[in-house]
């Protein structure tokens, strides 16, 4: 049975699976396109990467147009995606390439890997059965081999190469498994079949010698091993391992321990001292093993390994996973390596009690057992580590972490053969320090671990199908913070995994059932935070507070702006904030951005912030700034956002410019709400229209602002609705017009003349709408370097569109285009080539047409545009059909259905119906083809040109009379012909 959680399979042949687990079709021209992007899942995978994956990279196969011809199966994946109901928007087009937006876990050869590292957890926890589970798992998820279906360019035999020892890897260490608890009988045969087939592989030969010899045939055991030396000698001139020759000499001997018992000679290192000074673990430490082998490969490179991040992280328990591995591994695996080669002990130092100001040297001396006998502690702890090859763990040293790192810089440089494992909320910041940041944990470790501790308070609990996606978003809501989420769970025993995600508006009093016997600081989640908090000096907890006003994140211009004020609990000056910000980065409290230049805060970091603001009686002027910036961000960027990059940089800060609305409408500072508001039309035209709407409206509806303020507003509204306008949109448009011709507003009214003539391309007075764009055209001339004498032309076009001259609509298109691409505006110009195809569609020229909405999908699909990706989508896939080009149309709607939905876009949600209804025509499907038609009418509404509303209403009746629904079929046709007549 397939694992449902997958989307991606590459395990066999490559695959995308629906909701219910089983394969979507998927042309075999974009197999190893998806297979490339799926095993790079959530990165860029640059365009040069993908042709090499496609085509090989010595450039035999290379397309003469390698660039034309990835778009064009880009396209066909994004359809056959969309076919499948996962959403074409999860190919994401983003330089220098492409990017597959889907959990690592939705790729079943990233949940075989993630499986291995389970098994290789529980292998190092004693807990075989638990192992060979995971192992089976990841087996199961194989369906043949390793990218069966997707050609043998360099970048394929490489991957599935390397995936395919992976899962040779994997059979090994099950049958290692399943001979350390006595299965050797049973396993004999299958390790037989795998040395036929890999007759040179050593470790086979291994399991093999030692499955004989414990079942008691020690005979061919060592004759398996003489098969394996004459196979090197004869293929390779080498001999078998040292380890192999041992195992061979102890089995010659019958010296070979039983299953479960320690092996001899060479089989396991020697363990380091001291593993009995480590803490026992009590509870599974669940998705940390990549951190466990980053800190191990940082260690092997440098003495002193720092383990960062904030509070609650799971810092101290990574720490002592660790050492225990480093204590517990076998030389034969790469921790093992270590073991062997640097450390002959591991020394815990916990400095979690020790007070501020206390003797550091004398502590690590105490912890450590070492006598002073009148020498100074920290010359004792010297002598006691010079000599030996030593771990030494450090565990919390943030509250000391001053003395801390003077003392480790010191044991480092006298003690050349030690390691220091520290663990901080801060670095140590001393030479020769590698710095290991503990992040949050992963979606699916993070539900792991909050099943496991919730079957520990009510064993009954299950993840189900009710259960697991609140699950999924208390984790995620706690920020994948481990402490968090362990006292979140712990809650289960009385409370369903519905309420605490309820609850949790007040986390700090829901998440305080911390164990008795942990320390004070790790029992409830405000502690935890208290305690990082009370370390900070002053200037740091003022300025961590006012960060808290914040949404979604923030520029180090921004913080400069709205935190760097004097109020009655302190004051910070604009020239401190960018040091106290990276202070904060320090000490793990912010996260920084690298890629963006931005920072933010973890949500529960962030609430807990936001409590002290309060508590300091700073809310309302850190709100207050924290309006009068982005007002003014808006206002200097607004009407860029033709220009890609600045809408980027505006989209950055949309939930900051959303608090800010809703401060400026609750704090009664409405008039800089307008000002905000009204600035981010444009954002919000090529964003999210009815985010802009909504804040709009909130504004007019507190009945406050100035006449002018409100006539932009109602400006706004209208222009928000020019693609689907309703009554009240249009009224919206007339008043503002009217208020501005009213004040001799010249400007403003040439643009509110031009929305109510938009607004009127679905009909209306075309004699009254061309005079009024006319007018707008001569006051305000080449303004915004011509672009409203680009817009002019679009709405010149537009009208005639509507009136069904198409021919001269085509050439009118053209025009806009050449006068718009002057301009820069690209977004633009994607619906002018949108239109422009429907023109040239509707005057014959279909072929021409659908090339020009290949161009305006290429377009968008790189603008971010909703909108614009929609009305493309739908209007090639109707293109497609009026040539009878079937294939990929079903996948095209489907895609076009998502966008427009998400998008909240009635009109091309009723073009995709209607496009439906076309398809189910064609396969003799009358009665679900009068259904969409008529759901495309009823989203439709007004809102189209009458021409293809009209066309509409005769599709329906030709399909009700199909349907053999006479009278609707009559009303159909009389709606058509009242739009024609």
């Amino acid at each position: 049975m397939p694992n449902t959680a997958v989307t991606f399979a590459v395990l066999g042949p490559t695959e995308v699976r629906g909701a219910d687990g089983s394969p979507a079709a998927l042309p075999p021209s974009v197999r190893a396109l998806l297979a490339r992007l799926a095993l790079s899942c959530g990165r860029v995978v640059p365009v040069d990467a993908l042709t090499d994956a496609l085509w090989g990279d010595e450039g035999d196969d290379l397309p003469a147009d390698a660039a034309n011809a990835l778009q064009i199966r880009v396209s066909k994946l994004r359809r056959a995606l969309a076919a499948a109901g996962i959403g074409a928007d999860v190919l994401v087009t983003q330089a220098p390439g492409y990017r597959l937006a889907a959990p690592a876990e939705a790729v079943d050869a990233n949940v075989f890997e993630r499986l291995l590292g389970r098994a290789r957890e529980e292998t190092a926890a004693g807990n075989v059965t638990a192992a060979i589970g995971c192992l089976d798992e990841a087996l199961r998820l194989w369906r043949g081999p390793a990218l069966a279906d997707v050609g043998h360019t360099t970048w394929a035999t490489t991957e599935s190469a390397r995936l395919e020892e992976l899962r040779l890897g994997a059979v090994e260490d099950r049958i290692e498994l399943l001979l350390e608890s006595g299965g050797h009988n049973e396993a004999v045969a299958d390790i037989e079949r795998l040395v036929a087939r890999h007759p040179l592989r050593e470790r086979l030969h291994r399991l093999l010698m030692l499955a004989l010899y414990r079942g008691g045939r020690q005979a061919e055991a060592l004759a398996a091993y003489q098969a394996l030396r004459r196979g090197l000698a004869d293929e390779l001139g080498i001999d078998p391992s040292p380890e192999l020759q041992a195992l061979a000499e102890a089995i010659l001997r019958q010296q070979v321990p039983s299953a479960g018992g320690p092996p001899a000679g060479p089989e396991r290192g020697r363990a380091p001292e001291s593993a009995d000074r480590l803490p026992r673990r009590l509870t599974s430490v669940i998705g940390r093993q990549d951190d466990v082998t980053t800190a191990l490969e940082r260690l092997a490179e440098a003495r002193v390994v720092t383990l960062t991040g904030p509070g609650g992280m799971g810092k101290t328990t990574l720490a002592f996973e660790i050492a225990r591995r480093v204590s517990e591994t076998p030389d034969e695996t790469p921790v093992g390596t270590l073991v062997g080669t640097l450390v002959d002990r591991v020394l815990p130092v916990r400095l979690a009690a020790l007070e501020p100001g206390t003797d550091v040297a004398g502590a690590f001396a105490a912890e450590l057992g070492v006598v002073t006998q009148g020498s100074g502690a920290a010359d004792a702890v010297e002598e006691h580590l010079r000599d030996g090859r030593t771990l030494l763990v450090v565990d919390n040293c943030e509250h000391v972490v001053d003395d801390v790192a003077v003392l480790v810089e010191r044991l480092a440089a006298a003690c050349p053969r030690l390691r220091v494992l520290a663990t901080s909320r801060e670095a140590l910041a001393i030479p020769g320090e590698v710095q290991v940041a503990v992040g949050p944990l992963g979606d699916d470790p993070a539900v792991r671990l909050f099943a496991e501790r919730a079957r520990a308070v009510r064993p009954s609990f299950t993840l189900d199908a009710e259960t697991a996606p609140v699950v999924a978003s208390i984790c995620r809501r706690l920020d994948g913070m481990p402490l968090a989420i362990e006292l979140a769970a712990a809650r289960v025993k009385a409370l369903s995994p519905a309420d605490i995600e309820a609850r949790l508006a007040d986390r700090f009093s829901l998440l305080t059932a911390g164990p008795r016997t942990g320390e004070a600081r790790h029992r409830t989640l405000r502690a935890t935070l208290d305690w990082s908090h009370d370390l900070l000096p002053e200037a740091e907890r003022l300025l961590l507070r006012r960060l808290a006003v914040f949404r979604g994140g923030w520029t180090p211009a921004a913080a400069e702006e709205v935190c760097a004020f004097s109020g009655e609990r302190g004051g910070i000056s604009r020239g401190e904030v960018l040091d106290l910000l990276f202070r904060l980065v320090d000490r793990s409290l912010v996260v920084p951005e690298p890629a963006t230049g931005r920072f933010r805060l973890l949500v529960t970091v962030r609430d807990y912030a936001w409590t002290r603001l309060e508590e300091a009686g700073e809310v309302a002027e850190c709100r207050d700034r924290h309006l009068a910036h982005f007002v003014r961000l808006a206002e200097e960027h607004g009407l860029g956002v033709r220009d890609p990059a600045v809408f980027a940089r505006l989209n950055d800060d949309h939930d900051n410019f959303r608090a800010a609305v809703d401060h400026a409408v609750n704090g009664g500072d409405v008039e800089n709400g307008y000002r905000l508001a009204c600035a981010l039309v444009w954002f919000w035209n090529y964003g999210i229209r009815y985010e802009g709407t909504r804040a709009l409206t909130v504004l007019l509806e507190t009945g406050g602002g100035s006449t002018v303020a409100r006539a932009r507003a109602l400006q706004g509204i209208g222009f928000l609705h020019v693609y689907y306008p309703t009554p009240q949109s249009v009224a919206a448009a007339e008043e503002s017009l009217a208020v501005f011709e009213e004040i001799g507003d010249v400007r403003n009214a040439a643009i509110s003349r031009l929305v109510v003539a938009w607004a009127g391309q679905y009909g209306g007075d075309a004699v009254r709408y061309r005079a009024m764009i006319e007018r707008s055209r001569r006051d305000l001339g080449d303004a915004d370097g011509g672009w409203w004498l680009g817009m002019s032309q679009y709405l010149e076009a537009l009208l005639a569109l509507r009136l069904g001259d198409f021919a001269t609509a085509a050439v009118e298109w053209r025009r806009c285009l050449e006068l718009t691409r002057v301009t820069g505006d690209r977004v633009i110009g994607s619906a002018i080539l949108a239109h422009l195809a429907i023109a040239l569609r509707e005057s014959g020229r279909r072929e021409e047409a659908l090339a020009v909405l290949r161009e305006s999908e290429d377009d968008v699909r790189g603008q971010g545009s909703l909108h614009g990706l929609a009305f493309a989508l739908v209007h090639m896939a109707h293109t497609r059909l009026d040539l009878d080009e079937h294939d990929d149309v079903t996948a095209l709607l489907a895609e076009a259905r998502d966008v427009a939905r998400r998008a909240r876009n009635p009109r091309c949600q009723a073009w995709a119906a209607w496009g439906r209804a076309r398809m189910a025509r064609v396969r003799g499907k009358a009665d679900l083809a009068a259904q969409e038609c008529r759901d495309a009418v009823a989203l439709l509404k007004e809102g189209e040109f009458p021409w293809a509303r009209a066309r509409l209403w005769s599709f329906l009746a030709d399909c009700a009379a199909e349907a053999g629904l006479p009278d609707e079929a009559a009303r159909a046709r009389e709606t058509a012909a009242a739009l024609t007549g």
